[in-house]
């Protein structure tokens, strides 16, 4: 099901990591301007800067979990997928529901450190594209 396109395998991994860390960076980059401009009372024209860790996002998303297909492979049926590729999802959506649930109660905490009580549609938007794209995440970082 995961489809390598040329190219040295140590290099392909090394590159999907790289993929995966820069699109997390791009995700963090969006919710720091967004916020940033939201707090300080900065000139709302100024969120046009998100179009910079926007464009790295679909960028890196192409790279990391398009053309290794490991999108599909997590958001395909059971039933499709072999024996192998099962227990790969399986074992990567445990981990990505434990590293979510921390996540989440993480920045519960630091949003009401911070005053900033209420979870609003960027945060909230951005919790469930990550719970999205974890587990193909964690098969990128783990996986040959």
């Amino acid at each position: 099901m995961i489809l390598i396109i040329g190219g040295n395998l140590s290099t392909q991994k090394t590159n999907r990591k790289r993929a995966v860390l820069c699109h997390y960076l791009c995700l963090v980059f969006v919710m720091i301007i967004f916020y940033s401009i939201k707090t300080t009372g900065i000139k709302e024209i100024y969120l046009l800067l998100e179009i910079i860790p926007s464009l790295g996002i679909v960028l890196s998303f192409r790279k990391a979990f398009s053309v290794s297909n490991l999108w599909k492979l997590t958001h395909t049926s059971y039933k499709d997928l072999d024996e192998r590729e099962v227990q790969l999802v399986f074992k990567a959506t445990s981990y990505s529901y434990s590293i979510f649930t921390i996540l989440c109660l993480v920045m519960i905490y630091v949003f009401n450190l911070l005053g900033l009580a209420i979870i609003d549609l960027i945060i909230a938007a951005c919790l469930l594209y990550v719970a999205h794209i974890l587990p193909a995440s964690i098969i990128a970082w783990n996986e040959k």
